[in-house]
């Protein structure tokens, strides 16, 4: 198992880590065997075929006997879009439990709104960057200190939370078998994904290479 931590955002904040696994490529190739009464140690190359038929013709359920458990650290937007993914299971820090640190997602780069798709963006080469990550961070500074001065009145932490922005750092155990994994990076390691998401896609997807190395080399060669 790899103990890598990942940082998608390249901030040092957001990470990826995996913590636990159950199952391999082999495990795939004997659930799908099973009919047969047949199982191996080891992966030889009609193994191999047997994975990429499966993966070609969507058999889905042999890649479901295993499971990848992740610790993730991601802002509460790319929080709420990971959750669309149900097929898991999902534990959260609480706001609630917890005073929240100040941590905040700042991009690098800021976008702008695409034209022709409301729910995009694009390359912002001519936006005033400098300007949009000053009035950025001067709001986040801003939010995060009334939230202190919530707290510092006494008002519970699951009233204070709500000033907190949407780009505020949370994290959360997220577990699930291969086949989800693998749907979940399909979509959101995809050029119409939110980028921010798309770098958390492509950390788990190195992580489960090393899991199922031979699964992943038949899905990037095809």
């Amino acid at each position: 198992m790899t103990n890598k931590i990942y940082y998608p955002l390249n901030d040092n904040t957001g990470s990826v880590q995996l913590i636990q696994s159950v199952g391999d490529d082999t495990g795939i190739v004997n659930s799908a065997r099973v009919s047969f009464g047949k199982r191996i140690d080891s992966i030889e190359d009609k193994d191999k075929k047997l994975i990429k038929y499966l993966l070609e013709h969507e058999h889905g359920t042999p890649f479901e006997h295993n499971s990848l458990s992740f610790l993730i650290k991601a802002p509460l937007f790319v929080v709420q879009q990971h959750l669309r993914h149900r097929i898991s299971s999902f534990n959260q820090i609480s706001a609630r439990y917890v005073e929240i640190k100040e941590e905040f997602y700042i991009p690098q780069n800021f976008r702008k709104q695409s034209t022709n798709n409301r729910q995009a963006s694009i390359e912002g080469n001519d936006l005033e960057n400098e300007k949009a990550n000053l009035i950025y961070t001067e709001s986040l500074k801003v939010a995060y200190s009334k939230y202190q001065e919530l707290l510092s009145l006494g008002v519970a932490r699951e009233q204070a939370r709500g000033l907190l922005p949407h780009c505020t750092y949370s994290e959360y155990y997220w577990t699930c078998n291969l086949r989800s994994l693998l749907h979940f990076i399909k979509l959101r390691d995809h050029a119409n994904a939110q980028w921010e998401i798309q770098q958390y896609a492509k950390a788990m997807k190195e992580i489960a290479k090393e899991i199922f190395p031979e699964t992943f080399k038949i899905i990037d060669n095809n």
